[in-house]
């Protein structure tokens, strides 16, 4: 038995050199006179044998692109112009705003005239597969991607079947790579992130008589607070607590561990799981009964916060980009906590699909948004922070109402945790979830909720996940 690829895989590498090598005469990369680089190092590139090269070659010739020159190479004879190469951006329409994603596209296509930016924004989807077909029918050539995204995709198929693999660029903090890395290899470009905080009302605060938080600050402080706050009309304390993003924290904190037996069943601590799971619920319970019926997502707590009728939040830099027009009097601090200190770090990339025939200008426009000139657009404009630190760490003018510790971050990154760390998917807290709302609403035991929840990694997993 060797390890020699097929045919299939010569062939479509084959077919990447070309249209790789005629979008970089397209956009100009190479002009007419212009020689391309060597057949040495477009075997090396591509990974592909002389004779694959040499017929790859042959097809730019007859379209006219290049032509041989004996005994020196292939020379550019006309460009790609005027035929403007188009690539598709799937998007999560929340990074208009978060991440001025408008404004980087126009940017981009001042800078690469040649490359058209399209953007379709990703849909809601139901199954894994979902997204993996609407990828493939658009189709998708460049898109974001989440946490729970890289996870769903990673079901429909190997990761490496669907996303190409990326390079680690200098300058962007190494602690983005992991969530997007499988066995080594990177496959998602960290673009922002945010880990969860505590926002709050300093002029509520300071009308109550109470010291600000700060990093030593428990869940049990919060809820004191909150007690005091509320006395003066105010909910106290506030989180849409359904969201995935938010109930489970508790779950990282007191560092609540699933592993897996034999059959798939989750095996965990009965008891830290009752614990965290008792104690967010707690700290909504302690509040205006009628707010958990406040919010349906995460941002109306954002929402709330601005009309200042709650005085504390757990919110991320994403969703604080609500009050950056605002005249709030408000800041943040590192999220409370019981067990350890811990928080939720929630980054976002950009993936290069794999089945993509645009992957080369694809690639252009995911470098451009990690230089320094995007990043420091996204810091000057949001309140999300850049992937690549010397921009994040930019200062200078800017009209937006940011919060006094907005650097707040870059002491808590040793807190910094996926749900991964705890043995867990995004999928199966979703089911988690479900079982759970029960035993909030008091209509089932916490015992009896554990014994399904335990059953959830043994079920068959959705159409598109096998």
């Amino acid at each position: 038995m060797t390890d020699k690829p097929k045919r299939t895989t010569f062939r479509t590498r084959m077919d990447d050199m070309i249209a790789s090598l005629r979008d970089d005469i397209g956009m100009g990369r190479y002009a007419p006179g212009d020689f391309l680089p060597s057949e040495f190092h477009l075997i090396e590139r591509f990974r592909l044998s002389k004779n694959s090269v040499r017929k790859g070659l042959e097809r730019l010739v007859e379209q006219g692109l290049i032509e041989k020159v004996p005994r020196v190479g292939t020379r550019v004879v006309r460009s790609g112009a005027p035929t403007r190469v188009t690539i598709k951006l799937g998007y999560f329409a929340t990074l208009i705003d978060d991440a001025s994603l408008l404004a980087l596209i126009d940017r981009f296509h001042r800078t690469e005239p040649n490359v058209a930016v399209q953007p379709v924004p990703l849909p809601s989807y139901r199954h894994p597969a979902e997204l993996a077909d609407f990828l493939s029918r658009e189709p998708i050539d460049v898109f974001t991607v989440n946490v729970p995204m890289f996870e769903d995709l990673s079901d429909v198929a190997p990761i490496a079947e669907l996303l190409e693999p990326l390079g680690r660029l200098d300058g962007v903090y190494p602690f983005l790579y992991r969530p997007f890395s499988e066995r080594g290899e990177l496959y998602v470009q960290p673009f922002v992130f945010s880990p969860l905080v505590l926002g709050y009302n300093q002029s509520h605060f300071a009308q109550a008589g109470l010291q600000e938080p700060d990093s030593g600050w428990t869940w049990h402080d919060v809820s004191e607070a909150a007690k005091r706050l509320s006395e003066r009309g105010h909910i106290g304390f506030y989180m849409h607590y359904l969201s995935v993003n938010r109930w489970p924290l508790f779950m990282l904190q007191n560092r609540t561990t699933f592993e897996r037996a034999a059959d798939g069943r989750l095996v965990f601590d009965r008891d830290r799981f009752r614990r965290a799971n008792g104690l967010g619920a707690a700290l909504m319970a302690g509040q205006n009964v009628a707010s958990a019926f406040l919010s349906e997502k995460d941002a109306d707590a954002e929402m709330l916060f601005r009309q200042q009728k709650v005085s504390m939040i757990v919110s991320s830099y994403f969703s604080l980009n609500a009050l950056r027009d605002s005249a709030l009097d408000y800041d943040i601090a590192p999220l409370p906590y019981d067990g350890e200190a811990a928080t939720l770090l929630l980054p976002i990339g950009f993936g290069i699909h794999k089945h993509g025939g645009r992957k080369h200008a694809a690639k252009a426009f995911v470098d451009y948004c990690l230089s320094e000139e995007a990043q420091v657009l996204v810091r000057r404009t949001t309140l999300s922070i850049p992937a690549l630190k010397r921009a994040a760490e930019w200062t200078g003018d800017e009209g937006l109402n940011r919060p006094s510790r907005f650097f707040l971050y870059r002491d808590i990154v040793p807190t910094f945790r996926q749900y991964a760390d705890i043995g867990i998917r995004y999928r199966e807290l979703e089911r988690m979830r479900a079982e759970l709302k029960l035993y909030w609403a008091g209509l089932d035991d916490i015992d009896t909720v554990c014994d399904r929840i335990e059953a959830i990694g043994a079920e068959a997993p959705p159409a598109g996940e096998a």
